[in-house]
């Protein structure tokens, strides 16, 4: 089918044409050489005026005989037609191969997309999606492929969705699709094996290495307590021991240092997850076998926990050939392997050694994230192939950008504007590749999350502050509203001394900055994660000038003891990093807001032990970044607790907001954070 003719500017990579017909975007064409060779391009952008419309190609090129892509060498002329591209070109120049992991159809034709068996368990693979896209069933697509292939995979769970793999699919708007993507229901039951801390299959080795037991603890170990432990470890000798063997060993040495060290100590105890007779490697991978750990009931620093030793022991047993090569699947993999700006807890490490050196043992890592932007670099640029579904966070799209061949403005653009259920594939083939995602076989165990007219009942226990204004005090004081859901905002607790006197600290679990309150709201200062990485020098600098709110050189050096030119030079740097703005006179914190009184504001409502209702949202800021903004005010972690803050969702006036529960105030920062995790 004749679609338009070139005009305008034409390179050998790309061309413009007049579109005479209806056109869009990634749709695949055909442009004839003059030497007789069909070459394919595919429409990256379409512009429409009053009287014309134009579309923009890239050129993909076409096979030579000896099955090469080639790219034409000259470009073409002005007024050569442009044609629809026949499916048999299609799959001819792309290169899709006719068998693999059968995941859907090419978007607008009747053409299989299978992901190369070899390429997806030699190298990695991600999937990126904002929440409500489809990550979680396109990756449920992929199990039920790598288990048709009989393919090992250990999945971790952090939500508790894959279980459904066990039941066929019986939703009917699915199943009117079967036999457009031609597959029938099917379950998996004879393949799925369960682990989980409720079903007492899974079992850690509670024979802990210093490194092991550093990493687990859920404190941070001075100098002097790692003294303590390997004096315990050298007592203890070759013995079987367990958690509660090197806490007795600790316990008996007179030092004043244990006692926190205790309390770690006894807190990875009460777990009930280590044990002397613990789940084995050869457990969890088996050929043919999707193993599932299910971590929906572990609370953040325990499921941190549990991966990191988990996939340690997994990684060493492959390493020494004790077990077969498998594929690893790591949902919400931005919790688990944070960029380093949002802190690093106990699985970083682990995930990035498996990102680097996994594949030379057999190791494959599939990631899932809709916080592309937060999952640590270096893992999302190991990851050879991309699953991308709908994403519009603007960080989100610069990071599957920079980590990912191929993606032109045009592309970037579609990532957008992709409907629920169609992915763009990066990696399969030399160029991108638009797929409409294929109906489960198995039961989809993850639901989007709704907005819905009544709260849910979550029958879980947590720490959480009081509602102080209830469902019918917002639809009062929103009236129009046309749903409300509780949401359920995590912050982190922090306790201990500061010159003798307890005190504590609120630390919002998304931002990172701490939560205090002031004239009944609930109020967060502003930069504090930015104070994390100075130096203790320009800490006290900012100190001074919040303050003083602004000075003079003269009046920095005075207050810190500096000389002018060192506390000039400091000054400068905090300029630069826009900690500090400066009319060449004056002096004043810039990006930063904190309270004279922080330690002695606090909230005045005390949390409550409760089974929550409605949405709980998960952690970006890990326990190990609160220990260090907490250090920022002299407090040394004695106790860090998770506590909810209580909110309420609103549709009003055809936006989404979220209103604090405990002042009806609407809270701005909190929706744009949380409608980036949940849609």
């Amino acid at each position: 089918m004749l679609l338009g003719k070139i005009s305008g500017r034409v390179t050998t990579k790309e061309f413009v044409f007049e579109a005479e017909a209806k056109v869009k975007k990634l749709d695949y064409v055909a442009v004839k050489t003059p030497e007789g060779e069909w070459v394919t391009a595919y429409i990256d952008n379409i512009i429409r005026y009053a009287d014309r419309t134009k579309a923009e190609a890239r050129v993909i090129g076409y096979r030579n005989p000896r099955g090469f892509l080639i790219a034409p060498n000259v470009p073409f002329a002005p007024q050569t037609p442009v044609f629809s591209a026949s499916e048999e070109q299609i799959k001819n120049t792309l290169g899709l191969p006719e068998e693999g992991l059968y995941i859907g159809k090419l978007e607008g034709y009747n053409i299989n997309v299978n992901l190369p068996v070899k390429q997806l368990v030699t190298k990695h693979v991600s999937i990126l999606a904002k929440t409500g896209a489809g990550k979680s069933y396109m990756a449920g697509v992929l199990l039920e492929e790598l288990a048709e292939k009989n393919i090992p995979v250990v999945v971790i769970d952090p939500h508790g969705e894959y279980s459904s793999l066990v039941k066929e699919n019986d939703e009917e708007k699915e199943l009117r699709y079967a036999e457009k993507f031609g597959v029938e229901p099917k379950s998996y039951r004879s393949q799925v094996q369960v682990f989980s801390p409720e079903n007492n299959r899974l079992k850690l080795d509670g024979k802990l290495s210093a490194e092991e037991l550093f990493q687990c603890l859920p404190i941070k170990v001075s100098s002097t307590q790692k003294g303590l432990i390997y004096s315990a470890m050298r007592n203890l000798g070759n013995k079987d021991y367990t958690v509660a063997d090197l806490m007795n060993e600790v316990s008996n040495i007179p030092s004043q240092s244990k006692w926190n060290l205790i309390s770690g100590l006894d807190f990875l105890q009460k777990t009930n997850l280590f044990s002397a007779n613990p789940t084995a490697p050869q457990d969890f991978v088996k050929d043919g076998v999707i193993s599932i750990l299910d971590l929906k009931f572990a609370r953040p620093e325990i499921q941190h926990m549990i991966v990191y030793k988990v996939v340690e022991e997994l990684f060493a047993a492959r390493k020494r050939g004790q077990i077969p090569g498998f594929f690893l699947v790591l949902e919400e993999a931005h919790t688990f392997c944070p960029e380093r700006g949002f802190g690093e807890v106990a699985s970083s490490k682990m995930i990035r050694t498996i990102a680097s050196e996994g594949r030379k043992f057999g190791l494959s890592l599939c990631i899932i994230s809709q916080r592309p932007a937060r999952v640590d670099k270096n893992v999302l640029s190991q990851c050879n192939t991309q699953v991308i579904m709908k994403v519009t966070n603007p960080n989100d799209l610069k990071a599957i950008s920079d980590s990912a061949e191929g993606i032109t403005q045009g592309v970037k653009e579609g990532i957008r504007d992709l409907p629920i259920g169609n992915a763009l594939v990066i990696g399969v083939t030399e160029q991108p590749v638009l797929a409409e995602i294929r109906i489960r076989r198995s039961k989809h165990g993850g639901e989007a999350i709704q907005v819905l007219p009544e709260p849910v009942q979550v029958s879980v226990t947590n720490l959480a502050l009081p509602m102080r204004f209830t469902l019918d005090d917002i639809r009062h004081e929103f009236k129009g509203s046309e749903s409300i859901l509780q949401i359920h905002y995590p912050l982190w607790f922090v306790e201990g001394t500061v010159n003798g006197d307890r005190a504590g600290i609120y630390v919002d679990g998304l931002l990172g900055e701490i939560v205090y309150e002031s004239d009944g709201e609930i109020r967060r200062t502003r930069g504090i994660r930015s104070l994390v990485t100075l130096s203790s020098m320009e800490r006290r600098i900012i100190a001074l000038l919040g303050k003083v709110k602004q000075t003079t050189l003269e009046k920095v050096s005075a207050a810190t003891r500096l000389l002018p030119n060192d506390a000039h030079r400091i000054l400068k740097i905090l300029m630069a990093k826009g900690l500090v703005s400066s009319d060449g006179y004056m002096y004043r914190p810039s990006r930063i807001s904190i309270p004279h009184n922080l330690l002695k504001t606090g909230i005045s409502a005390a949390p409550e032990e409760t089974g929550l209702q409605g949405k709980i949202v998960n952690f970006n800021v890990s326990k190990d970044m609160v220990t260090k903004i907490a250090e920022l005010f002299g407090i040394w972690a004695e106790s860090t607790k998770i506590v909810y803050c209580p909110y309420w969702l609103l549709v009003y006036k055809n936006r989404k907001v979220l209103v604090d529960g405990m002042s009806k105030r609407m809270d701005v920062e909190a929706t744009r954070e949380v409608m980036g995790m949940i849609g």
